[in-house]
């Protein structure tokens, strides 16, 4: 499980320990991909090539998605691979895999990957935004990745989306989103928006079905935090950093989630229409089946939870002034 609750931990939240009875840092039976039903369906992955976007589409796979498309700038090969080897040894009949090359900053490469996808598929049930980038020195590119990069692939995957059965959008954000750390003001400040992003395509398109939300892929060693091996200070000045590894060992100790929780997560909450879920965030780490069972999901739709919002004081917590 993640950190036990009560240790230190700079990039925690509220909720991230009390919002499920039970948090996880590895997949889970609830979860298990092999589970799911996906035959028929056409999925899109960003940022594929590495990491949690290389589990994603083999997680996919698993369940049996006929098509996959995957983009990135790096080469897909080992995706590709992995994923058919994937769902060979599921069980599952081979998908149609389609590897793009693909910038999500350039709005040029995201229309062209578009236009292919929906000459190839048709459609798309499930569009996932996972690419990103956090480089710690509060860039303009890493704005541009996290967030212009979540809003060219949603508006140009959109129309694919809404010719679909599922027409789910799916938006890789943080836990980040809801902390200050300084020295990430880029990347938690692009997350924060990327929620708030998320809202708007809930509510501009709920009435033509679409459903859209945000969730924390769990603190996990992936390139976008250098697998633990070339984070520096900056995160937490405080600490003493190992030169030899370029990450705190006491920080280290907060990455405890694997790809695969992610990668799971994504397919249990794809695998039907959950209209009550969109324009919500979700954290990986919760236990998904009680998050989506009637007691807690009747009581995050009546209080509208798991958005972002500003509170403000009223009659109870002035005193009754």
């Amino acid at each position: 499980m993640p950190p036990p609750r009560g240790a230190w931990n700079p990039i925690e939240c509220a909720g991230d320990y009390t919002t499920t009875k039970s948090v996880y840092n590895d997949t889970y039976p609830a979860i298990d991909p092999t589970k799911a039903d996906q035959s028929g369906k056409a999925i899109f992955v960003s940022g594929a090539s590495k990491g949690l976007g290389k589990a994603m589409a083999i997680s996919f796979a698993k369940a049996g998605a006929s098509r996959i498309a995957i983009g990135a700038r790096s080469d897909l090969s080992t995706t590709e691979n992995e994923a058919r080897a994937a769902a060979m040894e599921a069980g599952r009949s081979e998908p149609q895999i389609l590897k793009l090359k693909l910038d999500i900053t350039d709005q040029e490469s995201v229309d062209a990957a578009a236009k292919l996808v929906e000459r190839e598929f048709g459609s798309v049930d499930v569009v996932i935004n996972n690419a990103g980038i956090m480089d710690g020195r509060g860039s303009v590119a890493e704005m541009d990745a996290n967030l212009r990069g979540a809003y060219l692939i949603t508006r140009a995957f959109l129309p694919l989306l809404l010719k679909s059965d599922l027409k789910t959008l799916i938006t890789v954000s943080s836990v980040g989103a809801h902390c200050i750390t300084p020295g990430l003001s880029a990347y938690q400040t692009s997350k924060l928006a990327v929620l708030r992003f998320t809202e708007f395509v809930a509510a501009e398109y709920r009435d033509q079905g679409i459903t859209a939300f945000a969730m924390h892929p769990g603190n996990i060693l992936t390139d976008i935090v250098g697998n633990g091996v070339t984070v520096t200070d900056q995160y937490c000045p405080n600490l003493d950093t190992d030169v030899s590894t370029g990450m705190d060992p006491k920080l280290k100790a907060v990455f405890t989630e694997t790809p695969q929780i992610c990668a799971d997560s994504m397919v249990y909450l794809s695998k039907e229409r959950r209209e009550w879920l969109s324009g919500r965030y979700v954290n990986t780490c919760w236990d998904l089946e009680e998050l989506c069972s009637d007691p807690l999901r009747k009581r995050i739709v009546k209080g509208d939870m798991l958005k972002v919002k500003l509170v403000v004081p009223n009659e109870d917590s002035r005193g009754g002034v």
